[in-house]
């Protein structure tokens, strides 16, 4: 499929201004744009050129984030619509993902703080999609982003659901479990993806997990697959134990590990289960959700020309932090849970979609 290219000025809809171009993958490109009307506004422009059977991989990413407009900490669709060559859809504009952020970091990797806490805000933004009836199949840093300024930039964003597919069917007012297809074929990221991928066998919510968790590797520690094929790959993950891969990793994420490998297909996972394990990750390292993340104290600006600037929040986070650096055990509920939603605990533990 053919990229859209659009030039700097081009105005789309009568009202956004492009103003560059953030990148593009196979099938689309996206564009930081403006409001015509009042240049602060900024947005996302992201463009697919027309598939022949009109039901481009974009439809299907804008059908599931207008389902996930009732859900916190979710890309906002402001509009969408096509034309005679192409698809788009303008929509919250969001910062840099985990692996730019990493590669901002002098030690280009995360502290063991930093990443729990990330898979905590990744474990809120999966549970939100599974709870509308969809597996997003394409769990990566890449697709993991922060917000742009002030309480956003501390949020752990999902984004590209172009690979999202209905683990959930609705019939006659009630939902059930959709068969799955006994032979698939691959979706998702040889680096990330679980090893059921690999078989070719249906993803379901535990598969997004199993990403989660090697997302969470591959930031701290760095997994061991690299520059070798697909199927080698394969082989690799079902070889190498918990123990081995995890060996620089902290304990509670083998057990949330172990954890997924006894779910099927069909299984709801236990999202408490797993962000309790976390949390308790972040009492023993006496981490709050208000100490500033790797990125924001630990820059290195020669490492990406696109530096910015710290937010007024992420700034003052960062000079209390270094006043602080001994941080005291945390007892104090609040001091802990300070990011609501994605930090409370009564979040992980409803069960909305009822399956």
């Amino acid at each position: 499929m053919d990229l859209i290219d659009l030039s700097e000025g081009k105005v789309i809809n009568k009202q956004w201004v492009v103003d560059e171009k953030l990148g593009e993958g196979s099938c689309a490109t996206v564009y930081r744009v403006h409001d015509l009307n009042d240049p602060r506004v900024k947005a996302a422009l992201k463009v697919e050129a027309r598939s022949d059977d009109n039901y481009g991989v974009l439809k299907k990413e804008v059908d599931v984030m207008r389902k996930l407009q009732c859900r916190k900490n979710t890309v906002r669709v402001v509009y969408a619509a096509r034309r005679e060559y192409y698809s788009y859809v303008v929509m919250t504009l969001l910062g840099p993902n985990l692996m730019q952020l990493k590669k901002r970091c002098k030690a280009n990797t995360f502290t063991a703080g930093t990443t729990d806490r990330i898979g905590i805000h990744g474990l809120y933004a999966i549970k939100q999609l599974h709870e509308i009836g969809f597996v997003h199949r394409d769990i990566k840093p890449g697709n993991m982003v922060i917000g742009r300024r002030g309480h956003e930039a501390r949020i752990i964003y999902l984004i590209d659901y172009g690979m999202a597919r209905e683990y959930a069917i609705w019939e006659e007012g009630y939902v059930r479990i959709r068969r799955k297809r006994e032979h698939v074929l691959m979706r998702g990221t040889t680096r990330f993806c679980s090893p059921a991928v690999h078989a070719r066998m249906e993803q379901g919510r535990k598969d997004d997990l199993w990403s989660l968790i090697y997302v969470l590797v591959e930031l701290h520690a760095g997994l061991p697959w690299r520059g070798i094929a697909e199927k080698e790959i394969g082989i690799m993950k079902d070889k190498i134990t918990d123990e081995i891969l995890m060996a620089d990793c902290p304990p509670e994420w083998i057990q949330i590990m172990k954890y997924i490998r006894t779910l099927t297909y069909e299984s709801r996972p236990d999202y408490k289960k797993i962000y309790d394990l976390l949390i308790s990750c972040m009492k023993r390292l006496n981490i709050s959700f208000s100490d500033p993340y790797d990125w924001e104290i630990n820059y290195d600006s020669k490492s990406s020309s696109q530096t910015t600037t710290p937010t007024p929040t992420t700034a003052t986070a960062i000079s209390k932090t270094k006043d602080k650096l001994n941080i005291k055990s945390i007892k104090d509920k609040k001091q802990l849970y300070d990011f609501p939603p994605t930090t409370d605990p009564k979040e992980f533990e409803c069960n909305d979609i009822g399956i």
